[in-house]
């Protein structure tokens, strides 16, 4: 049996092919299939060269949502044999072009978790080290303290942790918190009491959870709805000492609000998201002794971008070959 083609739409030139499709993965890509890509331009291929090189292809392997755009429906339906699409790194494009791609015939696989896991996995990194006050302690030896007291530290095992969204990325947090004896809180009006218990969450509004958990994080989208909703009211709810990590957007909150309440010195802070980005340096966040930032890597590694299209490969071996044997 013929091997099934694949078409590889570009990627911008600052995050490039490579960063997804190191060796190891182009190895597991042609261990089954014949593969066509356009490579590194700076242009979209034109609507004839889109026709042409997904006619008698089975399937698009989307590495990020660069170009997605120009394939429109039109063109799937005029090339006629794509069957599918796994993406490997979920873009806003997506959202767009995933309905079109499926009002053709395309099944569309979401093969993104790679990324989702690495922004779970630094906001469960962040909740560890900033109920620990991993950072305090550090400024504190290396301040000349000789030896800090115990009592300033807190542990996860134990503590309430609040999530705002069970969107995919909470989901994940929410799965790895499983490991730890701690309680879940969720906020999140589109998820019902059967789906929150099968997550190990207990649903709760959102004052409530703000005034009980002692880690409170966000996940939500930014929407009409979202858009600012962590202000002054919401912060003022929060316990002392605790501790709003943020993998998210910044727009969730409000951004002036944050930094009074923080300047309080009254809660705790773990940052990857800001608005603007980067910063201004004259930022009052930057000299926060409370607050932590990192620069928006929460889901950006060389290994996520890796693992992302090996996710996606394995996505499509899974359909094209597995699915038929």
């Amino acid at each position: 049996m013929a091997r099934p083609r694949i078409y590889i739409h570009r990627v911008v030139t600052w995050l490039p092919y490579d960063l997804y499709m190191d060796e190891e993965n182009e190895r597991l890509l042609g261990s089954f299939a014949e593969v066509t890509n356009h490579g590194r331009r700076e242009e979209d291929p034109s609507r004839e060269e889109l026709v042409e090189v997904l006619t008698g292809a089975r399937a698009i392997l989307s590495l990020n949502g660069s170009g997605a755009e120009a394939i429109t429906a039109d063109i799937l339906r005029e090339a006629g044999t794509v069957e599918v699409a796994s993406v490997s790194h979920w873009w806003g494009q997506h959202n767009d072009v995933a309905p079109q791609w499926e009002s053709a015939g395309v099944k569309v696989i979401d093969a993104s978790d790679a990324c989702n896991e690495a922004v779970a996995e630094w906001t469960v990194g962040a909740a560890i080290a900033g109920l620990r006050k991993f950072d305090f302690y550090d400024r504190q030896i290396k301040s000349g303290v000789e030896w800090p007291s115990f009592h300033e530290a807190g542990q996860l095992n134990g503590s309430t942790v609040g999530l705002v969204a069970l969107g995919r990325v909470g989901r994940i947090v929410a799965r790895y918190l499983g490991a730890f004896d701690c309680r879940v809180l969720a906020f999140d009006p589109a998820v019902d009491e059967t789906e929150a218990a099968a997550l190990g969450v207990e649903l709760t509004d959102l004052d409530t959870l703000l005034s009980t958990a002692d880690v409170v994080t966000l996940h939500a989208p930014v929407t009409e709805q979202t858009r600012g909703m962590i202000g002054a009211r919401e912060l003022a709810r929060m316990k002392d000492g605790a501790l709003l990590i943020n993998s998210a957007r910044a727009a969730l909150t409000d951004g002036k609000a944050l930094r009074k309440e923080l300047a309080t010195g009254r809660i705790r802070a773990y940052m990857d998201v800001f608005e603007p980005e980067p910063p201004p340096l004259d930022d009052p966040l930057r000299r926060m002794d409370n607050v932590v930032m990192t620069p928006h890597v929460a889901g950006t590694t060389d290994l996520m971008f890796k693992r992302c299209g090996r996710f996606a490969t394995e996505a499509l071996r899974e359909y094209l070959v597995v699915g038929e044997g």
